[in-house]
């Protein structure tokens, strides 16, 4: 079958073409795409052509990206239990052809195996769930760090991340600071993760910390992925702090101090990607009203006008925003 996709062609260039969609195979589940959530972050990278592991060469275009979305099994191949026709999911990637599926969400239908499929509860708003994957990224990251009850944790970055991260820390009994230059950005913070936000181009954020902690923060978590982040968030801890490195740090881009989280005694917590455990943990907070992700989309755009928001919002930045779900059922 034929599907509309988001299609990055070249650095900057994108499309909405029609892919082929395969029919599932066995132990795979075919999804009719309800909303699909963009990762900004990863996926101007991606179109850039740097996302890849060390050593390796950029993905080929054409390309379609998106690694997270929410909608209606429409078949299912031998072998599938649990799921069936009719029923709502999130999914994960996509196998299409024709085209390089990185990782392939952003279409209107894909096929994707049956472990990464997680049942959706009835009720529960699709949108809500639509980016389970990032949303996880955060929870993973606010979940890594020891946390005591009135502990200060600092959040450098005050995009998707770092508020899941911010509102999980909060939720583990922290006191939670998120620093960002973007005033949408920060009221969603504080609105959501019960954080205090400090924009860094008003105010000193080292001389902030100090203030609340003379000794230092007990949890500073990055996740702009740039050497002065990485540096200033060692700046801020306190002797044997933690220090969650919750970005992409980029092949040949990105070089620290080893002896500076050596002087301080750092532990320092790396995580990465999703497993079906966590999602299924996320997801559980997310249906329970304790991870907060619908108010954080502050752009539902038609499918039809996804290549334009690409341009305007991901690539050119014409207009502050946050989140930026594609309807796919319009």
């Amino acid at each position: 079958m034929r599907s509309p996709a988001v299609t990055f062609t070249g650095p900057g260039e994108v499309e909405m073409r029609e892919v082929e969609v395969p029919g599932p195979r066995e132990k795979e589940v075919l999804v009719r795409t309800e909303y699909s959530l963009i990762s900004s972050g990863t996926e101007r990278w991606i179109w850039r052509g740097e996302f890849h592991q060390p050593g390796q060469a950029p993905h080929p275009v054409p390309l379609v990206p998106g690694y997270q979305r929410v909608g209606i099994v429409e078949d299912v191949g031998s072998g599938v239990t649990g799921v069936q026709p009719g029923m709502r999911v999130f999914a994960t990637v996509s196998r299409l052809e024709e085209v390089t599926a990185f990782a392939g969400s952003h279409c209107q239908y894909g096929v994707t195996p049956l472990d990464q499929c997680l049942p959706v509860e009835p009720g529960v708003s699709p949108v809500s769930v639509s980016g389970l994957v990032l949303t996880q990224v955060g929870y993973n990251g606010g979940s890594r760090p020891r946390v005591e009850p009135g502990d200060l944790a600092v959040v450098l970055g005050d995009g998707l991340v770092g508020q899941w991260l911010a509102q999980r820390l909060a939720h583990r009994g922290a006191t939670v600071i998120v620093a960002g230059k973007h005033e949408l950005r920060l009221d969603r913070a504080e609105a959501y993760a019960r954080a205090r936000g400090v924009d860094v181009t008003q105010t000193d954020l080292e001389e902030e910390v100090r203030k609340a902690r003379p000794q230092g923060a007990d949890i500073v978590a990055e996740t702009l992925a740039v050497p002065e982040s990485v540096d200033l968030g060692v700046r801020l801890l306190r002797h044997d702090g933690h220090l969650v490195l919750n970005g992409y740090y980029r092949e040949g881009y990105h070089l620290v101090s080893i002896q500076a989280f050596h002087n301080k005694e750092i532990t320092v917590h790396n995580p990465s990607g999703w497993t079906r455990e966590r999602l299924e943990a996320t997801l559980e907070l997310v249906e329970g009203g304790q991870m907060e992700v619908e108010g954080l989309v502050t752009h539902l755009v038609p499918w039809t006008k996804a290549a334009d928001a690409y341009k305007r919002l991901v690539w050119n930045k014409e207009e502050e925003f946050l989140g930026i779900a594609i309807d796919w059922t319009v």
